[in-house]
């Protein structure tokens, strides 16, 4: 008996296929190109340019020498190196803060108490608050001419100097005001994914609640602390607003330095460097939760 012979697609359909796949690449690439023009026209070319600007190239009214200066000054001089750290101080102490008040108060709204609902609706108030009406709400209450510094005064005791100081406690205390609600939309919800019945057979082995927050329900909510930390960070690192109203003489944040810079000595160079120095800071952080979220294996949303 003769072998079977395969059956061979007809010449004219090679063709065909292949138009259809030419036509069909044609069809996905101009799905793609409006999300991928609105990042390249409002992202990379901004950031691209700033880069250029800060080593000498692109820069307004001067002829373009590519150089360094601007990132040596940066480092060179007090001002502009002091107002990176306390950025990074206002940064750092903010997100540890507003974390370790999320993290008890998100660990509170999983158990169910009388006003529940009511504060789960209070506590989000200040989401909606600009940061700027932020600053002046927690001035009026701080400063020392505040609503608490008369209120005190009248019992005889001194309040203590909480704004226009060095280490802008201030101003540390706006930005936690701020975001320990964002913190808590996020981790609450990461909370309340995790099983009740991990959380009851904890507490049947005996553990006391403390050790249930700290060994259960603190571990399954990794996801969700990383990414609130790392958000409120970023977003804090760069802050402008509640720097500027809030803060001392010296040091200032380099948001500030930078605003200055650009505004009022019209030097977009330096400005430019400050501005790339706040924005590889940040991809460093962004790069390190990365590296920290698939070192332990977990999911990035």
């Amino acid at each position: 008996m003769g072998q079977a012979v395969p059956a061979r697609a007809p010449l004219l359909d090679r063709p065909r296929d292949a138009a259809r796949r030419r036509r069909d690449r044609w069809v996905d690439l101009a799905l793609l190109l409006p999300g991928v023009g609105f990042l390249g026209l409002f992202l990379i070319v901004p950031l691209a340019q700033v880069f250029l600007r800060s080593v000498g190239l692109a820069v307004i009214g001067q002829a373009g020498r590519f150089t360094w200066d601007y990132y040596r000054q940066f480092w060179a001089e007090a001002p502009y190196r002091d107002g990176f750290f306390f950025s990074l101080w206002l940064g750092v102490a903010s997100t540890v803060l507003s974390l370790g008040l999320a993290l008890v108060f998100s660990a509170l709204m999983q158990v169910r108490f009388p006003g529940r609902l009511l504060i789960s609706v209070l506590y989000k108030i200040p989401l909606v608050v600009p940061s700027l009406v932020a600053a002046f709400l927690i001035l009026s209450l701080i400063a020392p001419g505040g609503i608490l510094a008369r209120l005190v005064f009248h019992w005889g005791w001194s309040w203590p100097h909480l704004v226009y100081d060095r280490w802008g406690w201030g101003i540390i205390l706006v930005l936690v005001w701020h975001n320990v609600p964002f913190m808590m939309v996020i981790i609450s919800a990461v909370m309340a994914g995790i099983p009740q019945d991990v959380i009851d057979a904890a507490r049947n082995l005996g553990a006391p609640p403390w050790e249930v927050f700290r060994r259960v329900t603190v571990p399954l909510s990794m996801s969700g602390i990383s990414a609130a930390a790392l958000l409120v960070f970023i977003q804090v690192f760069g802050a402008f607003a509640v720097p500027a109203l809030l803060e001392s003489a010296y040091p200032l944040a380099l948001p500030v330095v930078m605003q200055t810079e650009m505004m009022d000595h019209a030097n977009w160079a330096l400005a430019s460097a400050l501005g790339s120095v706040l924005t590889i800071a940040s991809g460093i952080v962004l790069f390190l939760y990365y590296r920290l979220v698939q070192g332990r294996g977990a999911v990035v949303r």
